[in-house]
């Protein structure tokens, strides 16, 4: 059937960004009432099990292999909605207000701690994670310390956050399917116990995410450094308080002790803003610390890795050639 052209098709740029707007799980409260079910800190659907919507409005619904970021994919993919039909289902409510209710809501009690079940191999995680540009050293490294598996149920790669002693505090999930943006904290993590690549030496790289830190890693490598000496963080997000440190730094460095910090934040609005007043704050707290602040090109140091890969496969990258100036 050919696209019609209708002006009563059309929808406009301000709807768009109404749609937009709207929070997935305060949506579906209203569009499909009784159907949430609370897991952990994220939801399935009673008629869907597989499915899995975080907070933030992103969902997988694992037994289709289909997933996306708002409400806007959620009603073209599993309720088969055209685009111009789920902008103007998500932009004729006001779920501001189903939003606010759902934050003022009692959070559910914390949960035990407990690590997903380990699959009998972890060759999708490894795949993936190859997949992502990451130095297959690295991963092994990561792997051979329990800090990265493969979970049995879904595939996903976990990557894991010890405590001092060496115990599991902390898991993010990402999911190993090719495009799929699905990625949730296991329930009852701590997030003062980050996901982190302990090194030798006295320098602590903090990243926003996992496959960030071993972004970084795999970038100073490639660089003819010693990517062992160094320590790599993963705050698991961040936030644009200027008054509360991110959980799993402040617990870093209580636990251990660093001579110098560089935070290697997104370079989009959110994570430069969190960078600076990450930097003010342990200016303040820890002035001992020689503090430096590294900025990718691209949006993210995942992305810069896969653009120095492309650029530079055969041969390898030489230490006259990198784009990016990780401070030594």
């Amino acid at each position: 059937m050919a696209a019609s052209n209708k002006i009563s098709d059309r929808v406009t740029a301000e709807q768009i960004e109404r749609a937009r707007s709207v929070n997935l799980v305060a949506f579906l409260h209203q569009y499909q009432p009784g159907e949430l079910k609370r897991v952990g800190l994220s939801w399935t659907l009673r008629s869907h099990d597989s499915m899995r919507i975080s907070a933030d409005g992103k969902w997988n619904w694992f037994s289709q292999s289909v997933g996306g970021g708002d409400a806007i994919s959620y009603l073209q993919k599993v309720h088969g909605m055209t685009f111009q039909e789920s902008i103007r289902t998500l932009a004729g409510e006001d779920y501001q207000a189903l939003q606010a209710e759902e934050a003022a809501r009692e959070p559910p009690p914390r949960k035990e701690f407990v690590l997903p079940p380990k699959n009998r191999n972890s060759r999708r995680a490894f795949a993936y994670l190859c997949s992502r540009g990451i130095d297959p050293e690295i991963i092994n490294h990561c792997m051979k310390r329990g800090l990265i598996y493969e979970d049995a149920q879904h595939h996903n790669a976990v990557f894991v956050g010890h405590d001092g002693t060496g115990t599991a505090r902390y898991a993010m999930l990402r999911s190993t399917v090719s495009n799929s943006g699905f990625k949730i904290e296991q329930a009852g993590s701590n997030k003062a116990f980050g996901f982190c690549i302990k090194g030798s030496g006295q320098t602590l790289y903090v990243c926003e995410a996992a496959i960030d830190a071993l972004s970084v890693a795999t970038l100073r490598k490639l660089g003819g450094r010693d990517w062992r000496k160094d320590s790599y963080l993963a705050l698991g997000g961040v936030t644009a308080s200027a008054e509360k440190m991110p959980p799993a730094l402040e617990g870093i460095l209580q636990s251990f002790s660093f001579n110098r910090v560089v935070l290697s934040l997104d370079n989009d609005e959110a994570g430069q803003r969190a960078a600076r007043n990450i930097f003010t704050m342990l200016r303040q707290r820890y002035p001992q610390i020689e503090l430096k602040v590294c900025v990718p090109q691209e949006k993210d140091f995942n992305d810069q890795l896969r653009f120095k890969r492309q650029q530079y496969a055969q041969p390898p990258p030489s230490r006259g050639v990198r784009e990016i100036a990780l401070p030594n």
